[in-house]
């Protein structure tokens, strides 16, 4: 079976992908992979070192909101990309184009829908967020299937094709980490404190990083805490360490990339983050209280829809880089800390929206959608 796999530019997109490319190369025999994916996006920098993935890049730029010129840039690409495209999927022959959204998912869905109508190829699209991207509300017309991880995400979209929530998938490691004394260790943690887990998805964020740093003297004199700081940022790495050196600061643990992020998560009594789409599956399939602070900057407002989500299901605290610059971000983690209660019934609410099956959901539909044409 030959699946083509688009999407990308971004860690929202892409981790998404790999989860599912992983799961299926573990459980297909007869399996041919391709990706298409950007030039310049993370998948770029990460699928060299999966060799038995056929990487196809494509000229795809997204939209700008309020910068014309980069706009105009984007609109003069996308026949450059469908005609990349449409040799890619004449040379590859998949049976299934699954797309994970993102500028780079367009060309190669809508050659494949346009190709499905008289060859034996079906289409998937797979939306993360609650209010679907402009890529995949287009694509929805002419998908095959549309897959949600949020229920709510189908009254933005206009489709006449099956609807099927199946969650975002993740990345199995963080179904199976276990907190351990050696865990701790390994992150220079000490078992008994509270552990606060402070990242900024896979860019890191400056702002939650700024904040820390500025609550160093409120968290130093809070023994039962300890936190767990990704930066994202290697040229900043050492300068923060030395900071909270200089500062007395022992109860906060740097580290500029977690390659096993789901032992992190296994380790975290709470959750400070953005809230972008993967790192909200990650939260509610392990079950983690969070606060999150919503990245203003996201397409469509993304982050602020997908965190009022968790938030109107008590699943979460919502905070604003408005709030944890006036109030302090550690003062704000101390309340959360302290209400015991609140503390409980967020974690149980977000194991209640996690969707820990939904790669294997998304492994379904694509078997489905394979045997259609042999029916």
């Amino acid at each position: 079976m030959r699946i083509l796999v688009a999407g990308g530019g971004t860690g929202g997109h892409f981790y998404p992908a790999l989860a599912v490319i992983e799961a299926l190369a573990g459980e297909e025999q007869d399996l041919e992979l391709a990706y298409v994916g950007t030039r310049r996006g993370i998948e770029a920098r990460i699928l060299p070192s999966y060799p038995w993935i056929r990487f196809f890049p494509i000229h795809a730029r997204g939209l700008v909101r309020g910068d014309p010129l980069r706009t105009l840039a984007a609109l003069f690409l996308v026949p450059v990309s469908l005609v990349e495209t449409l040799a890619v999927l004449v040379r590859f022959r998949p049976r299934v184009v699954l797309g994970m959204g993102g500028y780079a998912s367009f060309a190669a869905v809508l050659i494949g829908a346009l190709l499905g109508r008289f060859l034996p190829l079906r289409t998937l699209i797979h939306e993360q967020n609650v209010v679907p991207g402009l890529a995949n509300r287009l694509l929805a017309r002419v998908a095959d299937r549309v897959l949600l991880s949020y229920p709510e995400s189908s009254r933005y979209l206009r489709t006449s094709a099956p609807l099927v929530v199946t969650g975002n998938p993740i990345r199995r490691e963080f179904l199976l980490a276990q907190r351990t004394d050696a865990l701790y260790r390994k992150f220079r943690l000490a078992p008994g404190r509270r552990t606060v887990l402070v990242f900024g998805g896979s860019q890191g964020s400056a702002a939650l990083t700024s904040a820390v740093l500025r609550g160093k003297k409120a968290i130093r004199e809070n023994e039962g805490i300890q936190v767990l700081l990704v930066t994202g940022n290697a040229a900043e790495e050492q300068s923060i360490v030395q900071e909270l050196e200089e500062a007395g600061v022992e109860n906060v643990a740097v580290a500029r990339y977690i390659e096993r992020m789901g032992e992190a998560f296994a380790l975290a009594d709470l959750v400070v983050s953005r809230a972008g789409a993967t790192t909200l599956a990650e939260i509610t399939s392990c079950g983690k209280p969070a606060l999150l602070v919503p990245w203003g900057g996201s397409a469509d407002g993304h982050q602020w829809e997908n965190a009022r989500y968790l938030k109107d299901k008590e699943a979460c605290a919502l905070a604003n880089e408005t709030d944890i610059a006036e109030l302090g971000l550690a003062r704000l983690i101390e309340q959360i800390l302290e209400d015991g209660e609140a503390l409980t019934r967020m974690a149980r609410n977000s194991k209640r929206l996690g969707r820990p099956q939904a790669t294997r959901s998304i492994l379904g539909e694509i078997h489905t959608m394979s045997r259609a044409r042999e029916a």
